[in-house]
């Protein structure tokens, strides 16, 4: 390993990050870990390449709730 690679936090989820119990917390915490760690090859279902060395992070969100930025299966987020 190199090091961890810089993951950026838009404005509207570290919001929703604030809002978030202890334990989805430290589920989202871990994934970016993950993401951190493994930024060149992280693939699918955790990430999604959007083009050159950006990738999305993906994770199910269980319930869709009030605030968040992240889609609920049903909007196909």
């Amino acid at each position: 390993m190199t090091g961890l690679s810089e993951v950026e936090i838009e404005p509207e989820v570290r919001s929703w990050l604030a809002q978030l119990s202890d334990g989805d917390f430290g589920r989202v915490d871990f994934l970016v870990g993950l993401l951190a760690e493994h930024a060149e090859d992280l693939g699918e279902p955790y990430t999604r390449h959007l083009g050159g060395k950006v990738r999305e992070l993906r994770f199910p969100c269980y319930a869709s709730r009030p605030g968040s930025p992240i889609g609920s299966p049903r909007d196909g987020g």
